[in-house]
This record gives structure tokens, sequence and C-alpha cells, in this order.
């Protein structure tokens, strides 16, 4: 548990430092609580879905996704609609948004959603966790390649501090009783290599003792 709110703490300090690579501004702080509420709900989601839904097979995890996808649809597209009628938004016409955008967006959140949640079901868990993980390093590149985005040191360190903090994540629950097991049983080996080295040159100085005619004479 100290590990996960440790890993928590630095991906949390990792996107304070992104804003901060931005520069603090209105947008950069409505950004950064953006982000920290949905990693938190997107972890309270997860967490309630392995407590009441468990290991589930793959028509049990498409029913549920399924049933998840209708009730957004009912429930989450009103609020475009209240928004809008409350004058908190403003549509322009509707020729002038950004729709390949916003369907790319959509196709990629969906096969994001059906190989996550479908692949730990098919695969193991860990393996949909690394190729997560790998998404920060990639949307970096793409910021690099595409957009032309400088990297600043404050930037670079942000993304490593998430990754790691992804990374302690991974962990599993024994990885300490794990980590000393092994590092006693690397001691014992060492040790018994050890000993097997101080045993092989006692023999090799009695063999050249011998060959020299040399006679030990034990002391009382």
């Amino acid at each position: 548990m100290g590990v996960r709110i440790v890993a928590a703490i630095m991906a949390i300090t990792g996107i304070v430092m992104m804003a901060y690579a931005d520069g603090f501004h209105g947008d950069s702080i409505i950004g950064v609580a953006l982000a920290v509420g949905s990693a938190s709900t997107s972890a309270l989601y997860k967490v309630l879905f392995k407590m009441f839904l468990g290991s589930s097979n793959l028509g049990e995890a498409a029913h549920f996704f399924s049933t998840l996808g209708f009730f957004n649809l009912v429930f989450i597209s009103c609020v475009p609609l209240v928004l809008y009628f409350t004058k908190v938004e403003h549509w322009g016409s509707l020729s002038t948004l950004p729709w390949g955008y916003l369907c790319g967006v959509a196709g990629l959140w969906l096969a994001f959603n059906i190989l996550v949640n479908v692949g730990v079901v098919l695969t193991y868990p860990i393996l949909i966790s690394i190729g997560t993980l790998l998404s920060v390093p990639g949307n970096a590149a793409v910021d690099v390649l595409k957009h032309e985005v400088i990297f600043s040191v404050v930037r670079l360190a942000a993304t490593c501090i998430i990754c790691l903090g992804f990374l302690l994540l991974l962990l599993p629950e024994e990885w300490d009783s794990v980590t000393l097991r092994f590092l006693a049983a690397f001691a014992d080996k060492k040790a018994e290599e050890h000993g097997e080295e101080l045993t092989e040159s006692s023999v090799h100085t009695r063999s050249r003792s011998r060959a020299n005619g040399a006679v030990s004479i034990p002391l009382a």
C-alpha cells in the first residue's frame, strides 16, 4: 500500500511538473485539475470493477461494457445539451466543428477500451499494464515528431517520474518478500562459492607442500 501511495504521488507530481513546463495560467490549472480528477475517477472505477465483477470471462466483459455504453449514451449525452442551453458553452455552425478529430478520438478511445478490457481476459493483466505504460513515451514521441514540441528538462523529468510511478504500480503484492528471498539466496550462493574457492586453494597448497617435501606438524 505504501508503494502504491508513493506511485500515485509521483504521478500527480509529474502532471504538475508538466503544467509548470507550459507555464501556470488559467487553462493550465484547469487542465491539471481535469487530469488528476480523470485519473482518480478511472482508478476508482477499476477498483470497483475488480471488487464487484472480479475475474470475468469474455462474454461477461462484453455484456458489462455494452450495458455501460448504453448508460453513458442515456445519461452522459445530456450534459452537452445542458451546457449549451445554460450558455456555458457556445456552439457555432455544425460544419465548423472538427468532425475528423472528434471521430478519430472516439474511434481510438473505443479501440483502447476494447483492447484493455478484453485483453485482460484473453492475455495477462501485466501485459496490458505495460502496453498502457508505453503510451506515455509514445505520446511524447508524437509530440516531438508531429507537433515539434521541444522537451525541456522539466518536461523530460516529469515524463520519467510518471513512468516510474506507473512501474511502481506494476510491482506484485509480495515483491518485498520475494526480493528479500532472492537476496538471501544470492548471498548463500556467494558464500558457498567462496567456501569452495577456499577449499580448493587449501588442497592446492597442501599438494604443493607435499611435492616440496615439507611436513606439517599439528600444534597442540
